[in-house]
């Protein structure tokens, strides 16, 4: 296929996905519907490649936007709050990877490969890691990958059975005090430094860069300003459904047959993620009474981005979710190469 036709079937796969799962009222069709849809073909053979980083990076952007519209100066105590629940996620974060660390090495020839494939760091920067200790790369890769989808797949559906779906007061009061949309002055000068923030931590290969300097930069203008305000809907929408797309493209056969070899570890492996991360997220809810699905896609061992996007999704506080998927990232970034050094 050339490059217009495989633009155009993605595009229209995307967006007719979409509609689908919209219609039969399935849990986050914005990125469950383009994942399914994509992942499918790409597992028959359809070789479509993935999306340019600079595309990735810019719905990294916009989704780090959106969650530094939320931080203003009246929410300044809430967030400072949230220490209790980031220790948990990452003396959770620590332990779990320890844990899965035994388990993967019975099945995996080093101790690095078992590391970097148990660690919940992402499949890219753990997959990169893994390569200066020359691990099993389609092992990790694999574990990491099989992660990140079952939590995308598993946990909007526990969530909506248990029925934890509900907007946060603080983004109904946001809302309600929001006074309108517009392009002002001001608000252009917020996302130009929102979007300069995401750009400069992407250039320093800080993980996470796009969501996490977009979301602090354009967060601090906002508390320096005291803006209110909502961020356009649409434009979200077009960055979830970006990322749903981004991870069909990563489904391949090689990936499937590799799922095939291993098998078993591997539906352990999920049964642990997910019922670690119900009982994670059940201890935030009883700790901080707040509403479900923030706690269990806050303490999600997913990517941050894709946590983000689902918890935009489905109404939860985002601002929450982003703050304890980064100490979860960070305590992972900056802890396993140094116990790999040790170590392996």
């Amino acid at each position: 296929m050339d490059f217009i036709t495989q633009v155009s079937l993605i595009v229209g796969l995307a967006v007719v996905s979409y509609w689908v799962f919209t219609k039969l009222r399935l849990p986050a069709p914005l990125i469950m519907g383009p994942m399914v849809s994509i992942g499918l073909i790409q597992i028959l053979g359809a070789g479509l490649p993935e999306l340019p980083m600079s595309i990735i990076n810019c719905f990294q952007i916009i989704i780090g936007l959106s969650v530094g519209a939320k931080i203003n100066h009246k929410n300044l105590r809430d967030i400072r709050s949230i220490w209790r629940s980031s220790l948990v996620i990452a003396i959770y974060t620590m332990a779990s990877t320890a844990v899965m660390t035994f388990l993967i090495r019975n099945f995996t020839t080093d101790f690095a490969t078992a590391l970097f494939s148990a660690a919940p760091g992402g499949i890219t920067e753990m997959t990169v890691l893994a390569l200066s200790y020359d691990s099993e790369i389609a092992i990790v890769s694999t574990f990491q990958f099989v992660r990140l989808i079952v939590i995308v797949s598993v946990i909007p559906i526990i969530a909506k059975i248990v029925k934890g779906k509900q907007i946060s007061l603080q983004e109904e009061s946001s809302q309600v005090s929001a006074k309108k949309q517009e392009y002002s002055l001001r608000r252009i000068l917020v996302y130009a430094i929102g979007i300069t923030g995401g750009i400069i931590l992407l250039t320093v290969g800080f993980p996470g860069g796009g969501v996490v300097g977009a979301m602090l930069a354009t967060g601090l203008t906002n508390i320096l300003l005291r803006e209110q305000y909502v961020f356009p809907r649409n434009v979200m929408r077009f960055a979830l459904l970006g990322v749903g797309v981004t991870i069909g493209l990563e489904f391949s056969p090689i990936m499937l047959q590799k799922i095939q070899e291993m098998i078993l570890p591997i539906i352990g492996f999920s049964v642990i993620v997910v019922l670690g991360n119900l009982f994670v997220g059940w201890f935030i809810r009883h700790m901080t009474n707040w509403d479900t699905i923030t706690c269990l896609l806050g303490s999600a061992p997913g990517g941050l981005s894709q946590m983000l996007v689902l918890g935009e999704e489905m109404e939860a506080d985002t601002l929450k979710i982003s703050i304890m998927q980064l100490v979860r990232v960070l305590t992972i970034i900056l802890s396993i190469p140094v116990i790999a050094a040790l170590l392996a």
